[in-house]
Protein backbone atom coordinates (compact mmCIF):
# COMPACT_ATOMS: atom_id res chain seq x y z
CA UNK A 1 0.00 0.00 0.00
CA UNK A 2 0.89 3.62 -0.85
CA UNK A 3 0.37 7.00 0.53
CA UNK A 4 0.83 10.39 -0.93
CA UNK A 5 1.63 13.41 1.36
CA UNK A 6 1.96 17.08 0.53
CA UNK A 7 2.88 19.77 3.08
CA UNK A 8 3.02 23.56 2.94
CA UNK A 9 6.35 24.23 4.88
CA UNK A 10 7.31 27.19 7.08
CA UNK A 11 10.35 29.41 6.06
CA UNK A 12 12.47 27.50 8.40
CA UNK A 13 16.51 26.06 7.01
CA UNK A 14 16.18 23.90 4.99
CA UNK A 15 18.56 21.65 7.12
CA UNK A 16 15.71 21.43 9.85
CA UNK A 17 13.06 20.36 7.22
CA UNK A 18 15.41 17.14 5.95
CA UNK A 19 16.38 16.52 9.24
CA UNK A 20 12.78 16.74 10.71
CA UNK A 21 11.50 14.31 7.48
CA UNK A 22 14.22 12.02 7.84
CA UNK A 23 13.03 11.65 11.44
CA UNK A 24 9.73 11.31 10.61
CA UNK A 25 10.37 8.58 8.37
CA UNK A 26 13.26 6.85 10.89
CA UNK A 27 10.23 7.07 13.72
CA UNK A 28 7.36 5.88 11.80
CA UNK A 29 9.85 2.64 10.49
CA UNK A 30 10.87 2.12 14.03
CA UNK A 31 7.68 1.11 15.24
CA UNK A 32 6.50 -0.69 12.49
CA UNK A 33 3.67 1.93 10.52
CA UNK A 34 6.02 1.57 7.44
CA UNK A 35 8.60 -0.14 5.80
CA UNK A 36 10.42 2.37 3.82
CA UNK A 37 9.54 5.48 2.61
CA UNK A 38 10.94 8.78 1.05
CA UNK A 39 10.75 12.63 0.50
CA UNK A 40 11.24 15.14 -1.66
CA UNK A 41 11.57 18.75 -0.81
CA UNK A 42 11.02 21.45 -3.85
CA UNK A 43 12.84 24.52 -3.26
CA UNK A 44 13.17 27.75 -5.47
CA UNK A 45 17.09 26.14 -6.50
CA UNK A 46 15.34 22.33 -6.97
CA UNK A 47 14.30 19.34 -5.43
CA UNK A 48 16.57 18.25 -2.35
CA UNK A 49 15.22 14.54 -0.79
CA UNK A 50 16.98 12.46 2.24
CA UNK A 51 19.67 11.61 0.39
CA UNK A 52 20.88 14.98 -0.32
CA UNK A 53 23.71 16.37 2.16
CA UNK A 54 23.02 20.25 3.16
CA UNK A 55 25.34 22.92 4.11
CA UNK A 56 23.99 26.24 5.10
CA UNK A 57 21.00 25.64 2.80
CA UNK A 58 22.77 24.42 -0.04
CA UNK A 59 23.06 20.67 -1.47
CA UNK A 60 27.16 19.65 -1.78
CA UNK A 61 26.32 16.41 -2.40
Amino acid sequence: MKAKLELELKDIPLEKIQNTLIEILYTLKAIGIIEDGNFEIHTPNGIVTEKCILQKSRVIA
